[in-house]
């Protein structure tokens, strides 16, 4: 049975981890900030950029907004996007919303930073607990959760097409099926190619993990998805197992 389809949002599944997520910087030409104002329940949430360089920028934002159900189990998400440019040295507020969070609700406000060619560049993180935010993926964040709470199993869909559709809902499937367990952010683009077909690519972080060419076989997007999933196990596996060997040093 396919997964419950989620349109160009991020399907998510939180929550207990062991690796800590701060401060995680993939650019140092571009800085992205969620900023909160708070009034009982009640948070004012603005997205924010920075361009730390002198050189001009073309950008594209995403501040997307998972709620989960603590009790009843049941997800809901919703996403802004667009695109907009910084001058040199110039910090802009892209994006505004407004979100409640009950002591029922675990709420996810995640904000990404492309450039042009949809290469992620910066990225911020906001988990809230009820009325309260349990932590804030910035910078300046030296110190783990002491709850030891962190967001895994991100998976932004940025495909175009049914076909592409299809295959992220059966490489969600299988991710889910096989437990993969990672902070780490998993992106599924699709693009058109001149053969009247497309392209897809499974990346993370900007490292293409597989890839190829779609075409109207549902097994074969299930061989390709279930192929995809397990590169990606490996592929985190081995990021792991690095971290591991340089800890001892």
């Amino acid at each position: 049975m396919k997964a419950t389809r989620q349109y160009n949002i991020f399907c998510f599944f939180v929550f207990i981890a062991s690796a800590p997520v701060f401060g995680q910087v993939i650019s140092k030409e571009i800085k992205a900030k969620i900023e909160i104002e708070s009034t009982e329940n009640l948070f004012a949430i603005t997205g924010t950029v920075e361009n730390l360089t002198e050189v001009y920028k073309s950008l594209y934002y995403k501040l997307s907004v998972f709620k989960k159900d603590i009790k009843a189990g049941n997800q809901s998400s919703s996403a802004q996007d667009g695109h907009f440019t910084l001058e040199g040295n110039q910090k802009k507020n892209v994006s505004k919303t407004t979100i409640t969070s009950t002591n029922d609700e675990q709420t996810v406000v995640l904000l990404l930073i492309y450039d042009e060619d949809k290469v992620l560049l910066a990225k911020d993180r906001v988990v809230f607990e009820g009325e309260q935010v349990r932590f804030k993926n910035d910078k300046s964040s030296t110190d783990k959760p002491n709850d030891g709470l962190v967001l895994t199993g991100i998976i932004s869909d940025e495909t175009k097409t049914k076909l592409g559709k299809d295959f992220y809902d059966y490489f969600y499937t299988h991710y889910n099926k096989i437990k993969i367990n990672s902070s780490k952010i998993i992106v599924i683009e699709e693009e058109l190619t001149f053969a009247r077909t497309t392209k897809i690519a499974i990346k993370i972080e900007n490292e293409i993990i597989n890839e190829f060419i779609s075409k109207p076989d549902d097994e074969f997007l299930v061989s390709m998805a279930e192929e995809s999933g397990n590169k990606v196990f490996e592929y985190l596996k081995r990021l792991e197992q690095q971290a591991k060997r340089m800890s001892q040093y």
